[in-house]
């Protein structure tokens, strides 16, 4: 099929993405449909989606009955292989792990046990203050973002939680059966939960639901963090990469994308968690001396500890929302923190050896290795066997990847806008200058460590510059 399509010049992963929409209109509410449902379903032209759907029907992928067509029982045996040994857990691994990565911060997958919710996926942060979490670790249902996600979409599980009993595990736990009907409401609508030390005193969180083969909730995907460092001005950001996460997990899991829930709701995000939590309800947009919003790296909401560094608190706070941000717009393109820079060594300069990108981004051959692997899987870059070297493998860019670099130009202008907002260009001029002396004086001081000249991961020789900017 793919080379009928290519012989009218066209993409063959187009003809591929096309073929999935068709599979994906059938579901198991709608096991059957009509050629017209088929194109109104997937917005194909008429003839295209004609010639597909009986190219579908003679390969056994389609079966039809008079106007009916519905999933051939070829693609179910070829199927069957596929749920032997499925292990949902290791199918979402990836995901926490990239969550984590997007947002600095530990991601936990959480399944219903009884009034009880128990961690069945973690990948924990890497900083040095952080809630504990562990495999197995369990919790109330009712209390905390993850619990609220799992009362919002199991009705066998709220009018359990109500039998029992709402009962307060902190003093911000939520026990008002009316006051937690209207949080529901809310919850449903934006598709995620957020939670300030309803669970954990000290603790706060936010959740998205995921999803199995029947658009039935399975569990529930979420970040964990200090209070310190997930304040409700974060959410909005968090949440729409949260919902991301929770909606990857669900597709790899085998729901179908038509049951999936949208996204956040754009006029919801400067509300946030303040019509979730009543007890935060203090004004997002308020100023005060700073004239910088409430929460928002104001020294009020700092730390003590953060005299002790001043431009050191100051970088973590900028760059962990700017990393946020950076993920925000690259899921637009279904690419996650870093992964752009990996293709912008490629725009540059493509069939690239992979030791040589492990070298020129200065990370970990395991972190390269895993990087690649999902650029591959989404169909952006290829690897294949060096012809002079058979132990070294050889990366290159697809039309999909070679696509991607407008895409990622016109996101990254925009990430430099939202960066510099509130700066003139002559003063974005000086931080740039600045930041150059400050990354040149760190990668002495840890060459100087190490004992040798090499530059340090992360620096501007080793590709480290554009790290930064993602960070």
């Amino acid at each position: 099929m793919a080379n009928e399509e290519d012989a009218q010049g066209q993409s063959p992963l187009l003809v591929l993405g096309k073929i999935r929409g068709i599979l994906e209109c059938f579901a198991p509410e709608n096991p059957e449909l009509t050629l017209p449902q088929i194109r109104r379903a997937t917005g194909l032209p008429s003839s295209t989606c004609q010639r597909l759907v009986q190219n579908l029907v003679r390969e056994g992928f389609l079966d039809r009955t008079g106007d009916a067509y519905r999933i051939g029982l070829s693609l179910v045996r070829m199927a069957a292989p596929g749920v032997h040994g499925f292990d949902p857990v290791r199918q979402i691994q990836p995901f926490l792990d990239e969550l984590r990565d997007s947002t600095g911060e530990t991601v936990c997958l959480y399944v219903r046990d009884g009034l009880y919710r128990s961690v069945v996926g973690l990948a924990e942060t890497q900083h040095v203050v952080k809630r504990i979490f562990a495999l197995g670790t369990v919790a109330p249902l009712h209390a905390g973002s993850a619990g609220k996600v799992f009362l919002t979409y199991d009705e066998d599980a709220w009018h359990d939680a109500l039998e029992q009993g709402l009962s307060p595990v902190t003093g911000h736990t939520i026990t008002d059966v009316d006051e937690f009907a209207e949080q529901r409401a809310v919850i449903r609508r934006r598709g995620y939960a957020a939670s300030f030390e309803e669970r954990d005193i000290g603790s706060a969180s936010v959740s998205a639901p995921v999803f199995g083969v029947h658009g039935q909730l399975v569990g529930v995907l979420g970040i964990v963090a200090p209070v310190q460092r997930l304040t409700p001005e974060d959410v909005p950001a968090l949440a729409s990469l949260v919902v991301a996460a929770a909606a990857d997990a669900s597709r790899a899991i085998g729901c179908p994308p038509a049951l999936l829930p949208g996204q956040p709701p754009e006029e919801d995000k400067d509300r946030t968690e303040v019509a979730q939590n009543p007890a935060q309800k203090k004004a997002v947009h308020t100023t005060h001396d700073t004239g910088q919003p409430e929460g928002i790296c104001a020294v009020r909401d700092a730390p003590s500890g953060a005299t002790w560094g001043r431009v050191s608190h100051a970088f973590f706070r900028a760059g962990r929302l700017h990393r946020v941000l950076a993920g925000t717009l690259l899921r637009r393109v279904g690419l996650y923190p870093g992964q752009e820079i990996l293709l912008m060594l490629l725009w540059d300069e493509d069939h690239r050896a992979q030791a040589d990108l492990i070298r020129a981004l200065a990370l970990d051959a395991s972190t390269v290795t895993k990087m690649l692997q999902r650029l591959e899987q989404a169909g952006f870059v290829t690897r294949a066997a060096s012809p002079t070297d058979r132990r070294a493998s050889i990366v290159s860019l697809t039309d999909a990847g070679r696509a991607l670099r407008e895409q990622v130009a016109d996101l990254w202008r925009e990430l430099e806008e939202d960066t510099t907002t509130l700066l003139s260009d002559e003063e974005a001029t000086a931080v740039t200058a600045l930041l150059n002396q400050i990354e040149e004086g760190l990668q002495e001081r840890l060459a100087g460590d190490r004992g040798t000249d090499e530059p340090p991961a992360g620096t501007a020789e080793s590709g480290g510059r554009h790290n930064a900017s993602s960070c």
